[in-house]
């Protein structure tokens, strides 16, 4: 099953497989940048830079919501006030799903959609963690 906040979405996930090397988190992150990137280009937006700033944000928050079995948003604030940001916004989503599947449930829903689209967002992180059969996504924007 794959959750976004927002508008439900569901989807059929494939049978839940061995937890993923460190390396491999590594380039499932990596895919979520560039297939968001892929987004940002067909729609004529800038590139998000992957920054560590939102990073700090987005890696503990994966895996907290994954640790705890919850799912909801992290404070804003934190990360507007932490990065020394004028916007930020985050995106979330569970399942146990490809990047192409979590970026298509995203565009899919109007608040994420606006969220990838923003033109004000210029940097990205992004955590990723795979528990209990499935990836929890924390993906956090902002632009200093």
């Amino acid at each position: 099953m794959l959750l976004a906040l927002g508008p439900a979405v569901i989807v059929a996930a494939p049978a839940a497989e061995a937890a993923p090397s460190a390396a491999a988190v590594a380039t499932f992150e990596a895919q979520v940048i560039r297939q968001i990137n892929v987004q940002r280009v067909k729609y004529h937006r800038g590139m998000l830079v992957a920054s560590t700033c939102p990073d700090r944000y987005a890696e503990p928050w994966a895996a907290h919501l994954a640790r705890t079995g919850t799912f909801y948003h992290q404070s804003m604030y934190t990360i507007l006030r932490g990065c020394r940001a004028r916007v930020a916004a985050e995106n979330l989503a569970q399942g146990n799903v490809s990047v192409a599947r979590f970026i298509t449930a995203w565009m899919l829903s109007p608040g994420h959609r606006a969220n990838i689209l923003d033109g004000r967002l210029t940097r990205i992180g992004v955590g990723a963690v795979y528990a209990r059969g499935q990836w929890t996504v924390a993906t956090d924007f902002t632009r200093p």
